[in-house]
């Protein structure tokens, strides 16, 4: 069995563990509100810090470097992309924006964090923290005024929306990792554990979230199947062939490539529903998408990579 199927099926029994607790109430919308605020603000910063915990070397940092460059370049490149794809499928009104959205930023701190982890080791995820950072810069700012389009007035962004743990912990870390600083004793020990919930909480939390989305009023709308297609398939591929001629391989092309697999972002119905954009169809591109990528997660990243 391909390391990708293996490591697949072990997240999807704890995403259906959290969908069976979803469904029996035993983790209620309160309950799975705080979990993901606990995931966002507290594990997930917490593996970023220890993840970036790595000896200095000039060419540790260039990679880096060169992480960040790969991601600004495919996020400013899928913004346009994604607005074109929602124009070809006749998306219109709030609902366009949604498109746009799914089509530009995937769910890399529930799905690519745990993912990347289970199918590459935890040395892969200083890439993934560097990688991720040009989404916590845009995915609440740009994407709040993407899922607003077409309704009146303009959203406020606050600081908290900009400045956030995500961000915090991968800055600081890098900064660790520039200056050699090291994280020892009880510290680095609490930090580690705390890190290591984030997958098991994560894929819980997503198999909540999807047990109580009513989204049957949406799911007969075809343009959700087309974006998942687009998020799923079509942007990974393209991804992958732009990358793969301009000569990347290994590490820095795989990276880019199966984080590009990851379905559309959960906080896309969050977001919409909290400034007032298209939630259902947010909320439907979120379920489809995510349930789908449990198939297509492994299968491009083995025929790709032979994981």
């Amino acid at each position: 069995m391909p390391q990708s199927v293996y490591q697949s099926l072990v997240l999807f029994l704890l995403l259906a563990a959290g969908y069976g607790a979803g469904k029996l109430k035993v983790l209620g919308p309160d309950t799975v509100r705080g979990m993901s605020r606990f995931i966002v603000d507290f594990t997930l910063p917490a593996l970023v810090l220890v993840s970036m915990q790595k000896p200095f070397s000039p060419e540790l940092r260039d990679e880096a470097l060169r992480m960040l460059g790969i991601s600004f370049a495919i996020y400013l490149s899928a913004l346009p992309l994604s607005a074109l794809w929602a124009r070809v499928i006749r998306s219109r009104g709030p609902e366009r924006g949604v498109h746009e959205f799914g089509g530009t930023f995937a769910n890399v701190a529930f799905m690519g964090f745990p993912i990347m982890g289970a199918y590459f080791g935890k040395d892969i995820l200083f890439d993934v923290s560097i990688y991720n950072m040009p989404f916590q810069l845009l995915a609440f700012s740009v994407g709040v005024i993407l899922l607003t389009r077409g309704r009146a007035g303009t959203p406020r962004l606050t600081l908290r929306q900009w400045i956030n743990p995500a961000i915090l912990s991968t800055t600081l870390g890098f900064l660790f990792f520039l200056g050699s600083v090291r994280i020892s004793g009880p510290l680095l020990s609490g930090l580690t554990l705390l890190g290591d919930m984030t997958t098991p909480l994560s894929m819980a939390v997503i198999g909540a979230i999807l047990s109580r989305m009513k989204v049957k009023g949406v799911l007969g709308n075809p343009r959700v199947y087309l974006t998942t297609a687009y998020r799923l398939v079509l942007h990974p591929l393209a991804v992958w062939l732009a990358l793969s001629a301009l000569g990347l391989r290994g590490q820095a092309l795989a990276v880019p490539v199966v984080l590009a697999t990851m379905p559309v972002a959960a906080n896309a119905s969050i977001l919409a529903d909290a400034y007032g954009g298209d939630s259902e169809t947010a909320s439907a591109l979120v379920f489809v998408s995510t349930a789908v990528s449990l198939i297509t997660i492994p299968f491009l990243s083995w025929t790709l990579f032979g994981l």
